[in-house]
């Protein structure tokens, strides 16, 4: 009976923890479970924590489609579409080494009576914009050059992994904090620990960005006004969570 009610008292004061936790750490989710007699007891806390950055890192990703009557028409013109895309990225500073091939196609066209019209042809391209503030000019710069597909724009963190390990360094502090005060309620007090797991892993990125924004400033008096793509990042959480069991021990 008496190891009921102590079980009772520690999930009812889990509860009350979870409703009051805040901050940037998601609250705290808490289960106790007391083992028989002779087994050691352990109380397992799960820790969640997040940390709030701006994105630093464009991916776009865009091609080029071509159409001609032969295939090697449609090849020609889509080579030197994405040939002169390929220059002006370098002109706007991208290194190779941020510019990949995705997916390279060629597809027969159609009429509604099946009969062969033509060819198609597609290059797609996955360009990584460093300096996210030039992303827009980049996609601009892109289109300018004979690009003529824009498949989205995602975003990244440059440092993604070393706020993840912190994230993941304050879960598990929070989860033993938790712990603590819980096996304080229960009369107890928390040991070693026994196992932890890293139970998950993400980054939620919320996207916030117009297509384009119209600059009416365009040399001195004139009524000229220049349409560029602006792109705003937004903001990302990168989260952790673990799962932790400890030991719990009576208190001396």
């Amino acid at each position: 009976m008496e190891k009921f009610l102590v079980a009772v008292l520690v999930i009812t004061l889990a509860l009350s923890l979870a409703g009051c936790a805040g901050g940037a750490a998601a609250p705290a989710e808490t289960t106790v479970r007391l083992h028989q007699e002779g087994e050691p007891e352990t109380i397992t806390v799960v820790g969640k924590s997040g940390m709030e950055a701006t994105p630093d890192v464009a991916k776009v990703s865009l091609g080029v489609s071509s159409r001609a009557a032969t295939p090697s028409i449609a090849r020609e013109e889509n080579t030197a579409a994405i040939n002169a895309t390929l220059a002006a990225l370098a002109e706007m500073g991208i290194e190779e080494k941020d510019i990949q091939t995705t997916n390279m196609n060629m597809w027969n066209n159609y009429d509604s009576n099946g009969n062969l019209t033509g060819y198609r042809m597609s290059t797609d391209l996955t360009v990584y914009v460093r300096d996210i503030t030039k992303a827009g000019d980049v996609v601009d710069a892109a289109i300018a050059a004979g690009a003529n597909e824009l498949n989205g724009v995602s975003y990244l963190l440059s440092n993604e992994d070393e706020m993840y390990n912190t994230a993941l360094a304050d879960a598990i502090a929070l989860a033993r904090t938790k712990a603590e005060v819980l096996a304080e309620a229960a009369g107890k007090t928390v040991g070693q620990v026994k196992k932890v797991d890293e139970t998950s892993r993400a980054v939620a990125t919320v996207r916030n960005y117009d297509e384009v924004a119209v600059n009416p400033d365009v040399g001195s008096g004139s009524k000229m006004e220049s349409a560029r793509t602006t792109i705003r990042p937004g903001s990302s959480t990168v989260s952790a969570e673990v799962q932790v069991v400890f030991e719990m021990l009576p208190k001396s």
